[in-house]
Parts: C-alpha cells; structure tokens; sequence
C-alpha cells in the first residue's frame, strides 16, 4: 500500500489512504449527505475498491456538512422502480445491496469507526451499524424513521444491531422516534461521545492500525462469531484464535517492540 492515496467516487465520495487508514468522506452536505442512487453506487464501489487494498488496517466514515447521513433520497430512489427491484435483489450470497451498504463495512478485514454527527437517520444509521464503532456527538440526532413512509429498516438491521438491546431497537424501528447523542450512548448504540466526532474517529483509527493486524483481526472475528455459539464454543474459538496468535512474527514483534520501548513494526 502506498503511504498516500486520495479518490473521489461518483462526486459523492472521496477517499484518503495513508498510512494503511482510510477515510470515506461523503460528500453531499447541501442535502445532509443523503443517498441518492450515484451515493449508493458510490458506497458500493468504494467497499469494494477498498476490499482490494492491501495492508489496510482501519477505515473512518465520515460526512462533509452538518450532518453524518440523513438517511435514503426516498423521492429519487423511488423515482426508478427498476431502481428499487434492484436495491431489493440479493446476489449469490443472499444478501441484496441495499444490506451490503451496511455489511460491506463489516466484511472489509479491518476495523471501521463511524463519525456521527447532525442528523443520522434511516440508511445513515443503519450504514453506521455496520461500523464496529461509532463515535457521537452529544447533540446528534439518531433515528429510524421508515415507520413514518409506511416500510421498516431493513439494511440488513437484524444483523448489525443483533448484540444490541432487542427493546431499544425495537422502539426505534416502531415509533421513528429521534434520539440525542447522549441517549444513543446510554442504549448502546454509540460506542463514545465526542465534541468532535472525526478527529476522535480518526484517532481511534490510527491508535488501531498501530496493532498487530493479526490480532486485530482475530479479535474482530471473536466478536461476529461468537454470539452465535454455546458457551464452550465461545471457550474453544477463543483458545483456537489465541493458539494462532502465539509466538507468530507479529507478536514477537509486538512483545519485542514493548520491551524495547518502541512502536511495533508490521510492515
């Protein structure tokens, strides 16, 4: 990977890669970054560009603006039916694109923080689900609003929010009801709260892609199996991840470069 890369998708997007952190800006502020269909194709695209870099280690979503996503562009998503079917089509592994705006952050191999800040409705919320953290600003508004049009959240929502309280997300989904920052951090649903949510993201990131990437992945992996699983199967992935991780060249290093009082070197 190259120390610097910078990329725009679809006018919608931009991409910075440095220094194995890359930061998805969207960048639609005059309608609060909301998803029109060159911002999906765009988010599609850029999960799948990035899912091609080697040596990635950490990712930041981003919004340019007042807001982080003010959910789906209803009036030119629903213009196109073909657009809508389309949205709505899984592919080979079952899952259609309008969920893959939201697992597509998941799947990447490296860990992903969402910066929310402004309004973070529908697909903004539910795309920052996917994310393994979110960093909130205290005066942010989360919300779930497809109640109000008649639908319910559905990107890939009973996924993303499975560890999460059943009745909060349940109360969101059937009511529409908005939420500040500090109430999101209390239900779970931020993992901090920021005056300023992506420089904390982006610290966060950094800090991240400092540690060994093995292990990072390892941990990231515990966390998406393991809910599935009995108590000793839980034991035993735990053990099977760590028995991987000892004594292999990036925790000697990461032992090493402790000792030494250095930073670790995983290039």
């Amino acid at each position: 990977m190259s120390s610097s890369t910078q990329r725009s998708f679809h006018d919608r997007l931009s991409v910075s890669l440095i220094e194995h952190v890359a930061r998805v800006h969207l960048e639609r502020p005059d309608r609060h970054n909301a998803m029109d269909p060159p911002m999906i194709d765009a988010l599609l695209e850029v999960q799948r560009w990035l899912g091609e870099r080697v040596g990635l280690r950490a990712v930041v979503l981003t919004g340019e603006g007042e807001s982080f996503c003010s959910g789906l562009d209803v009036a030119s998503v629903v213009a196109s039916p073909e657009r809508v079917a389309w949205l709505l089509t899984p592919d080979a592994s079952g899952v259609n694109p309008a969920q893959r705006l939201a697992l597509g952050w998941r799947d990447l191999g490296a860990p992903v923080v969402a910066a929310l800040h402004g309004h973070v409705f529908g697909a903004g919320l539910q795309m920052a689900l996917g994310a393994d953290l979110r960093i909130v600003h205290p005066e942010a508004t989360l919300a779930l609003p497809e109640i109000e049009w008649g639908l319910m959240s559905d990107m890939a929502v009973s996924v993303t929010a499975a560890a999460l309280r059943q009745d909060v997300i349940q109360d969101l989904m059937l009511t529409g009801r908005h939420l500040a920052g500090d109430e999101a951090m209390v239900l779970g649903l931020a993992s901090r709260l920021d005056e300023d949510p992506r420089e904390a993201a982006l610290e966060l990131a950094v800090s991240m892609a400092r540690r060994s990437p093995k292990a990072v992945a390892a941990a990231r992996r515990l966390w998406r199996e393991a809910p599935r699983l009995d108590e000793r199967g839980r034991l035993a992935m735990e053990a099977e991840l760590q028995r991987n991780l000892l004594a292999g060249r990036e925790q000697r290093e990461a032992t090493r470069a402790r000792l030494d009082g250095r930073p670790p070197r995983f290039d």
